[in-house]
């Protein structure tokens, strides 16, 4: 064996193409897991922290009980503790070691003279820090003022601490254990030790440390069941990747040192040693790239992170540290070996197989394929040959494709995932708008508001439904009923031509009932009708003579009102406007500039309701931003690494037909020919990739949906996802990809351009 270490060894600097494909796609899988693993570690501590900094990191409270019983806490269980005790009503005093984490304003009491107060009480009698308070006839001064209030579940409200001696009242115990393992059972059977006390258990903050509370487990509640699923399917597609990953760079890389393996068999070598010095190989590389890909994924998860907590500041309570949860990377490395060390044996299996006069004479038969005439006909000889080469030996293309379909699989799971999640958490259309509901007297501020400079767009609507009679026929409310928008002149008129209306009437769009009986039958008969409106109490409103129009296709663009159209829609210049209030819908990217201009005006007109969604979900559309920058991050990651995969893999595929291009060249092949036989191979092998790949990829989305989407009582899918957002996706990977293997292929022929073709023949 050391004979063979010391020709592995020596293989590696020989063959350093062979080493640094093996050692990239290695490295890029490691970063990948490596990264996964620290994410959740990251976010992970974050939601604890999250919960401690709302619920406390205590792990349970005794209490109901007195100072007397405090020595029943002197167990090996438990780690440290500190209690309060009554003195009157809500005043506490607070043992010498009091840790209780309330976010305090000032300092803690230190004798039975000095106080502090919850924010609560600081605002209802007006206190500072130095004032007085009076509490049942004694004078207090204020030290310190609260903001948190961890008592709220036993029903303590404003409770005020101060430092007092202890007494026998109602005392308090926050205990801390020094394990999680069976935490919950040693803190009850601490808990009942104590004469007629009640128990909280923090099971907030413990869950995610240990575990769900045995005795308080929901057993209709599948959720856990459900994100196991999710979280060991997508496990499993992760493995399946990476294992594909290494096993295409190794069989690469033993595809090329076939000749060298065939010769340590003829001077001797054995089956098994062909193995070992396979395995030393992959022992070498995975010395060399678990702890690299670990630091360099420790560098991108905290890049990841500091671009989220610099978009976050001032909103999140906590920013995003890096964490490292030993299980979870653990995890990582367990993936890592276990995928590469099972794709190289694979591979060495391969390579201990190899028969020694076939790959050192290089007379591996072909089977005959017949030629194809069409493809000739359409695409000349050069089209030909690249059908022949890549039919002719399917193993050849074997790897390369296999290689690319794990990259469209990749690609594909991964950005329909990302897109679900963005589409999840997308702030809905109605919520873009800012809303002004405008009385009638004050409609001359429309031209006002509507010239500010941060608006972008307006459209307006009077939000009202309305009767409607119409060939002398009276429509019931309680069945049929439309709607009255009205357009700004710019928008009516665009609308007007869409639909190449040339009289004056206005419009009616919709013409299908929305009742109970039929959702298709025609409303109007007649392209052109009289309507007179009625509002709600039957009194007359107006007279129109209006268009019908039933085929409106898509109206987004003026307004989510006419986005779905589900009754009949009369649609009106805005200059017609007969009605006593409207509501303005603002669209403004600067809404935030946009709720600072409108304030003087809102002053001038009381009367005037303002809604600014945007201004008070600003937190929530910065986390979405935020959200969005990590998922796309995470995207460019995966797109990184395939294309490096991809890449890698053609480019070592074509060296090894070096010797058959090189006959091709001497049979008078030239360069002109050569790339359209390139480009055909690679529209093939992209074609071919992207019929496997778009394939299993509808299988696994299938899956998924199936597993994560469902209702448990119903059985029937949780989110309406529209198909439409996973177009996007499915354009960029098909143009994607033919691109990348074309360009891959003209990156690896370029060398080969240059070979001498007798030099190759020989050589290959």
């Amino acid at each position: 064996m050391k004979i063979m270490s010391k020709l592995t060894i020596k293989n590696l600097f020989r063959n350093k193409k062979n080493f640094i494909l093996c050692f990239i796609s290695v490295l890029l899988s490691c970063i990948l897991l490596f990264s996964v693993g620290l994410a959740v570690s990251t976010f992970r501590q974050n939601q604890i922290n999250n919960l401690i900094d709302n619920y406390g990191d205590y792990h349970a409270i005794i209490y109901n009980t007195n100072i007397n019983e405090k020595n029943k806490l002197n167990d090996e269980r438990v780690l440290k503790y500190f209690y309060i005790f009554q003195i009157k009503d809500n005043l506490y005093g607070i043992s010498d070691d009091f840790s209780l984490d309330i976010d305090l304003k000032g300092k803690m009491p230190t004798n039975n003279k000095e106080i502090i107060i919850n924010n609560e009480t600081s605002m209802r009698y007006d206190l500072k820090i130095g004032d007085n308070f009076n509490i049942a006839g004694k004078d207090y001064q204020v030290v310190g003022i609260y903001t948190k209030n961890f008592l709220y579940n036993l029903n303590l409200k404003n409770v005020i601490f101060t430092k007092e001696e202890e007494n026998n009242n109602n005392s308090l115990y926050f205990i801390y254990l020094k394990s999680y393992k069976n935490i919950y059972n040693n803190i009850r059977d601490i808990a009942n030790d104590f004469d007629n006390s009640n128990l909280y258990i923090n099971n907030n903050v413990l869950y995610p440390l240990a575990g769900s509370d045995p005795a308080n487990v929901d057993t209709n509640d599948n959720t856990t069941a459900i994100y196991f699923l999710m979280t060991m399917f997508l496990c499993l597609i992760l493995a399946f990747i990476v294992f594909f990953i290494s096993y295409n760079a190794f069989s690469i890389s033993v595809n090329e040192k076939k000749k060298s393996y065939a010769m340590y068999k003829s001077i001797g070598a054995s089956p098994k040693q062909i193995l070992f010095s396979v395995f030393l190989e992959t022992l070498i590389i995975l010395g060399i790239a678990v702890p690299l890909g670990f630091l360099l994924s420790l560098g991108f998860v905290a890049l990841v992170l500091l671009i989220v907590n610099n978009t976050l500041t001032g909103i999140a309570s906590h920013i995003y540290t890096l964490e490292i949860y030993p299980l979870f990377i653990f995890v990582s490395l367990i993936f890592i070996l276990v995928s590469t060390l099972f794709a190289t044996f694979s591979v060495a299996k391969m390579a201990s197989s190899i028969n020694i006069i076939e790959e050192v004479r290089q007379t591996k038969k072909f089977k005959y394929k017949k030629e194809r005439k069409l493809i000739k006909k359409l695409f000349g000889i050069t089209g030909a040959i690249s059908a022949k080469s890549v039919t002719r030996d399917r193993a050849k293309y074997r790897i390369t494709t296999i290689s690319i379909v794990i990259g469209i699989i990749l690609f594909l799971t991964t950005s329909s995932l990302l897109n679900i999640v963005l589409y999840s958490i997308e702030i809905s259309p109605s919520d873009k708008y800012i809303r002004l509901q405008i009385n009638k007297e004050d409609y001359r501020v429309i031209d006002e508001v509507i010239s500010l400079a941060s608006v972008d767009d307006y459209l307006y609507s009077d939000g009202e439904l309305y009767l409607f009679e119409t060939d002398n026929k009276v429509y019931n409310f309680n069945d049929n009923y439309l709607s009255v928008e009205y357009l700004d002149s710019k928008s009516y008129q665009s609308l007007r031509k869409q639909f190449n209306i040339t009289n004056d009437s206005p419009m009616i769009i919709g013409n299908y009932i929305n009742s109970l009986e039929s959702t298709t039958k025609p409303f109007f008969e007649d392209e052109i009708i009289n309507l007179k409106i009625y509002d709600t109490k039957n009194n007359y409103v107006a007279d129109y003579q209006a268009n019908v129009i039933e085929d409106y296709g898509d109206l987004t663009k003026f307004g989510y009102y006419f986005s779905d159209v589900l009754i009949p829609t009369l649609v009106l210049e805005l200059k017609d406007m007969d009605m006593d209030y409207l509501d303005l819908l603002i669209i403004s990217d600067k809404y935030l500039e946009f709720d600072k201009e409108i304030q003087p005006i809102l002053n001038n007109y009381p009367n005037i309701s303002y809604t600014n969604t945007l201004v008070i979900m600003h937190d929530d559309i910065l986390t979405i931003n935020c959200v969005k920058l990590v998922i796309y991050l995470a995207l460019g990651l995966i797109v990184f690494i395939t294309v490096v995969s991809i890449i890698g893999t053609i480019s070592a595929n074509l060296n090894l037909r070096r010797r058959e291009f090189a006959v091709l060249k001497s049979l008078g092949l030239s360069n002109k020919q050569f790339n359209k036989m390139i480009f055909y191979e690679s529209l093939m092998l992209s074609l071919k990739s992207l019929l496997f790949g778009l394939l299993i990829f509808i299988l696994i989305a299938t899956i998924f949906i199936r597993i994560t989407m469902i209702n448990e009582s119903t059985f029937e899918s949780i989110l309406d996802i529209p198909l439409n957002i996973f177009i996007p996706s499915l354009l960029i990977c098909i143009i994607g990809v033919i691109i990348i293997n074309y360009l891959a292929f003209l990156i690896a022929t370029k060398k080969i351009k240059k070979d001498n073709i007798v030099d190759v023949i020989k050589t290959y």
